[in-house]
């Protein structure tokens, strides 16, 4: 029987800055959950450069509805840093809400996975398309 919490998917999702001015930043997560092993990718729009996309892959752990990952920047473009990611999965797998960090810097986040299902092909296809959120 698949474990209804297995993050393994296409997720969308916002993060917040703390401050009250800057705007919601979109992104899109392709996210492979091999037991509680996270790993995958986002692609979101730079807020450095209009019509640039950054891409960050992404590493850490689920352990049940707990979930923990780093977002590494490869620094090819704007960023080059990793930032933590920590929150709770909802009891059915669909969404998760927390906090991400950067040295003593802070926002809140949320996720929402597709509801559309995808195979792995698709995902890595996917994976390849230049793609903007916001």
């Amino acid at each position: 029987m698949a474990d209804p919490l297995d993050m393994t998917g296409l997720w969308t999702g916002q993060y917040w800055y703390p401050e009250p001015w800057e705007p919601p930043m979109g992104f899109v997560a392709t996210i492979s959950d091999n037991a509680g092993s996270l790993s995958g990718t986002t692609t979101e729009a730079s807020d450095l450069f209009i019509g640039v996309d950054e891409r960050a892959d992404i590493r850490g752990t689920r352990s049940g509805t707990s979930v923990s990952f780093y977002k590494y920047y490869d620094g090819t473009r704007a960023y080059g840093h990793s930032v933590t990611y920590e929150g709770v999965l909802s009891a059915d797998g669909q969404q998760v809400e927390g906090q991400w960090s950067l040295d003593d810097y802070s926002g809140s986040f949320i996720m929402l996975r597709s509801l559309q299902q995808f195979s792995v092909e698709q995902l890595e296809e996917f994976n390849q398309l230049d793609v903007s959120v916001s």
